[in-house]
């Protein structure tokens, strides 16, 4: 079953509320199951085996005087028990034509929940010597009896059972033992109280967790309010604006103040100046440049007469040598009047 949810936790969470009416109304059913299923065979026959189920346990929670034949009901509630047999006749028969398939299973879960069951309660020196017998003391259904002897033992019950069934179909009905009934009764107890009441702690449990966590969403709001949106964040803000379009004031004033200075420097009769000057510089360039080519020639025409010495040795004997062994001759004859002047200074 789907516990109810409180509308208020519904109203401050709208996707939750959306979310809450879709399992509700389009894929779960009031009791759990989902409704894209219903059609699933398995589903079916465990619908039906809850069925059958249920009637068992009506028919088990029967009290015996209402079935005796020897202490009939008054006539009201015999009217009303023959109106609910007739009724869950077709399901009876169903079931009893169903039980031979079921009895095994049933009888080894009973065993083996009986015997969980004795192993708990009986803590006396007895337990095990009880152990090899079911409730009713007829051996077979414990656990540790060999596999031949409880498939026996399960067929003899099979056998006394379909002999009590063609006896009578109202045949009194043995009570559970008080340790069973004790643990049914504290799972109803469980189903229907416990259960509820966690669920409920559980729901408040929850809406205290939106609560926080609203309170915690509304704290981190005020706090990025404060510093990022808040007087001082835009305080700062306007500050760095400011100093912006400042710094963007005086970068035009620079500019400004380069053009005037640029239009002050080129007056007319700068550009006067300027190409007078140019002129002058070209012309110096110029007479350079023939005072180089100049030089060049020379030194042409000195190496012109180096290479005729090489090739014409008869007119460099006839002139006394070449220009560059006249002033190689030169500059002996004159470290050697050095050096005899220098001596004579030493002498003298």
């Amino acid at each position: 079953m789907i516990p109810p949810c409180d509308p208020a936790i519904l109203e401050h969470n709208p996707q939750f509320k959306r979310l809450y009416e879709n399992l509700t109304t389009h894929i779960l059913d009031y009791d759990g199951s989902t409704r894209s299923r219903r059609a699933d065979p398995t589903r079916e026959s465990v619908a039906e085996c809850h069925d059958n189920l249920a009637i068992v346990s009506i028919y088990l929670d029967t009290p015996s005087t209402a079935i005796e034949l020897d202490n009939p009901l008054p006539d009201t509630q015999q009217q009303g028990q023959n109106g609910a047999l007739s009724l869950l006749a077709p399901e009876i028969v169903a079931f009893y034509g169903h039980t031979p398939t079921l009895i095994q299973h049933v009888s080894k879960l009973l065993s083996t929940a009986i015997h969980d069951l004795r192993a708990i309660a009986n803590t006396d020196s007895n337990t095990g010597s009880d152990d090899s017998t079911d409730y009713t003391g007829r051996p077979g259904l414990c656990q540790d009896a060999p596999a031949p002897l409880r498939d026996a033992q399960n067929h003899i019950s099979r056998a006394r059972a379909r002999d009590r069934r063609v006896r009578t179909s109202m045949a009194p009905v043995a009570p559970l033992s008080s340790q069973l009934r004790d643990r049914v009764s504290n799972l109803r107890r469980v189903q229907l109280s416990d259960l509820p009441a966690a669920r409920r702690l559980m729901a408040t449990t929850a809406a205290e967790v939106l609560a926080t966590q609203t309170q915690v969403l509304e704290r981190t709001i005020v706090i990025l309010e404060r510093v990022k949106h808040g007087a001082l964040a835009r305080a700062t803000k306007a500050k760095a604006e400011h100093l912006a379009t400042v710094a963007q004031g005086v970068e035009g004033k620079l500019e400004v103040t380069k053009l005037e200075i640029a239009a002050s420097l080129h007056t007319p009769e700068t550009l006067d100046a300027l190409r007078r000057y140019q002129q002058h510089l070209r012309n110096t360039r110029e007479s350079l440049e023939d005072r180089r080519a100049g030089a060049i020639e020379e030194l042409k025409r000195y190496g012109d007469v180096e290479t005729t010495a090489e090739t014409s040795t008869s007119s460099t004997d006839t002139d006394g040598g070449t220009m560059a062994e006249i002033a190689r001759r030169y500059g002996v004859l004159a470290r050697e009047v050095e050096h005899v002047r220098m001596e004579i200074a030493r002498l003298g």
